[in-house]
């Protein structure tokens, strides 16, 4: 019979990184479908689906290929009154550095990639990572040069395809020289319009 593999549906990277904090640059907020089965269905059939490219540590940020990693929201955003804030509110504060006025429209895409840190715990499977948390990291916009924004444009297009699965959850730091980010490299070719279908703007 032929060879047959099930491949499940996947968003993110099997991830190396360790539970805390990490450097990271949100690269868009994707509109999406809540899936029926899912409990904030009801409430919000559609939802934010947070992509972002994740480092170690910042120093590897322009010597290492990110981790993809994403998290999702529903579209609720409202500040804290008598329920929770939602975490679309919450982190889009925590981006700006400061409180949401009610009746401001608020609109992340002129900032992206926008530099950040991410709070990470591992998932129950321990080859994924979870985003827990998302705060400013204005520092991190040393690293941002043209030709990380390039790279990041491109590194977006691919957020709809499948985990390679022979990367491994463990990845060696590349030896300084060795990078394959770390030396001027070739243009990319034109990238791919990401799965939300509307290229980055920056």
């Amino acid at each position: 019979m032929p060879s047959m593999t099930y491949t499940p549906k996947t968003y993110n990277d099997p991830s190396a990184l360790s539970p805390g904090w990490h450097p990271a640059f949100l690269l868009e907020i994707a509109d999406e479908p809540t899936p029926e089965g899912w409990k904030m269905y009801e409430k919000s059939p559609r939802l934010w689906r947070w992509r972002f490219a994740c480092w170690e540590i910042p120093t590897l940020i322009d010597r290492q290929a990110p981790e993809r990693q994403s998290a999702v929201s529903s579209q609720a955003f409202t500040p804290k009154g008598r329920q929770p804030a939602s975490k679309a509110y919450l982190w889009t504060s925590a981006l700006l550095g400061r409180q949401i006025p009610p009746g401001e429209t608020v609109n992340l895409d002129p900032l992206m990639p926008i530099p950040c840190r991410v709070k990470v715990e591992r998932a129950t499977d321990p080859q994924y990572a979870n985003i827990l948390d998302v705060e400013a990291s204005p520092d991190l916009a040393q690293y941002l040069t043209d030709g990380l924004r390039q790279q990041l444009a491109a590194f977006l297009a691919t957020f709809g395809q499948a985990p390679d699965p022979a990367l491994a959850p463990a990845r060696p730091v590349p030896q300084p020289g060795l990078q394959p980010w770390g030396s001027v490299a070739p243009a990319p070719p034109p990238a791919t319009p990401p799965a939300s279908g509307t290229a980055p703007r920056w």
